[in-house]
């Protein structure tokens, strides 16, 4: 999505709930009238599955709303069911599930918690740090359906052709990088540009851009040395122009595949199936997946996290709760419908049987289960759900990005994207910490 649409959708949320006040707990018997049918709204992906519970559930009354993707969406819509107290969805999927932070928060009074819907045992079958973007003040308000993990994808004939090693360490991926900007001028080893560069480089490394400690609650600081050391890393990258600022999901990013200039690109999960091959123009047999590269002074990579989806379920959903409850534990756990989605399923045993046959694509240069497995298992903690997610992004672009593209200090620019963010969080209810 365009960024001025995002912004003009935050905007519109804004300005709904500075005037209309709180909403918590509501009245459930103007939902959808006593038990009455479940509302379930969801994508056009989730609709099929969605439409399988139904039917296998005939004593449950459903009615499915297929609604758009579009980042705001939710949220405007569920703030005017708040104004006229009516029409709130039973269940809700979320694309982006940083919006959970919205439909939790006092003035919403949307998403009910989970924990007493959900069992333990269920949500601890969730993989490792999926369920962090759920959880406010020791609360789950919703269960991701996917999660996207970031990975170093990379091009295997590229590298041997070249006779570069696949990096282990991001030290090593700096100098690969500048070795094939002077050696193969206009390849590129990654991508600066909004979420694909805050959540990747700064999400992997630990930096606390968005770090939520409640409801009401974050922490940014980006003086740490977990925030510098990604400038200090990208500082030669950018200017030797081994990383691009072009937006990978836009057409024009697609010149770096067809033209061969993809050596690597640390990105999520879901760019290997959806994004190289049909976007990228990377022909089969070339495309490999390792691990994310290892900061200095550790022992382990971790993975930062740009996509996956989320669902949720109405505080107002009154003794539909139930119901509204075990479709979501359904539609986010059951191995056999998770095993066919597109995307890597957050629930372990869905993502087990997901990877076999990710494993055996004949598209890829090696099997990308190891990688993709490993990465989704080391998810950075402290990459929170938060109320200012477009001004996250178009934040990072006004200040580190800027810098990049005007060949600035990336050091120096990490003040100035701080104070954008603490701007943006103090807007958006919370207390900067």
């Amino acid at each position: 999505m365009k960024r001025w649409r995002v912004a003009s959708l935050a905007a519109a949320v804004a300005l709904v709930l500075s005037g209309c006040g709180g909403t918590g707990g509501g009245d459930s018997s103007r939902s959808n009238g006593g038990k009455g049918e479940l509302l379930v709204w969801v994508d056009n992906t989730r609709m099929p599955a969605a439409q399988q519970y139904e039917k296998a559930h005939p004593d449950v009354r459903m009615r499915i709303v297929t609604i758009p993707p579009d980042a705001g969406y939710v949220p405007t819509k569920i703030s005017l069911a708040n104004r006229t107290r009516s029409g709130w969805p039973d269940v809700v999927f979320l694309a982006n599930p940083a919006e959970t932070a919205t439909l939790a928060s006092e003035k919403f009074g949307y998403a009910a918690p989970l924990d007493d819907l959900v069992p333990k045992a269920v949500r601890d079958g969730f993989t490792p740090g999926s369920l962090d973007t759920c959880t406010f003040g020791g609360k789950t308000y919703c269960l991701r359906n996917d999660i996207a993990p970031t990975v170093l994808w990379y091009d295997a004939k590229l590298m041997k052709r070249y006779g570069y090693q696949v990096p282990e360490t991001w030290a090593e991926y700096q100098q690969i990088g500048l070795k094939a900007a002077a050696e193969h001028p206009g390849t590129i080893v990654g991508a600066v540009n909004g979420k694909y560069g805050a959540g990747i480089y700064f999400g992997s490394s630990g930096c606390p851009t968005r770090d939520t400690l409640s409801l009401t609650e974050v922490h940014i600081d980006l003086g740490r040395p977990e925030c510098t050391r990604v400038a200090d890393l990208l500082q030669p990258l950018a200017r030797r122009k081994a990383v691009t600022t072009v937006v990978p999901i836009d057409p024009g990013f697609a010149k770096f595949g067809k033209g061969d200039r993809i050596l690597m690109l640390p990105a999520p999960a879901w760019f290997g199936d959806f994004m190289f091959a049909p976007a990228f123009k990377v022909p089969q047999g070339r495309i490999a997946a390792a691990p994310m590269p290892t900061w200095p002074g550790e022992s382990k990579p971790y993975a930062g996290q740009v996509g996956g989806g989320a669902f949720l379920v109405s505080s107002h959903a009154g003794e539909r709760t139930r119901q509204a409850a075990d479709l979501v534990r359904w539609m986010t756990t059951d191995v056999n419908l998770q095993a066919k989605q597109p995307t890597y399923p957050a629930f372990t045993a869905a993502a087990n049987k997901w990877g076999e046959a990710k494993s055996k694509d004949p598209y890829y240069a090696s099997d990308p289960m190891p990688a993709l497995t490993a990465a989704a298992n080391t998810l950075r903690p402290g990459f929170g759900a938060v109320r200012f997610e477009a001004d996250w992004q178009s934040s990072f672009n006004d200040t580190f990005v800027k810098a990049v593209d005007s060949g600035g200090n990336l050091r120096d620019s990490l003040g100035s994207w701080q104070d954008k963010l603490e701007a943006a969080a103090k807007t958006g209810g919370y207390t900067v910490g």
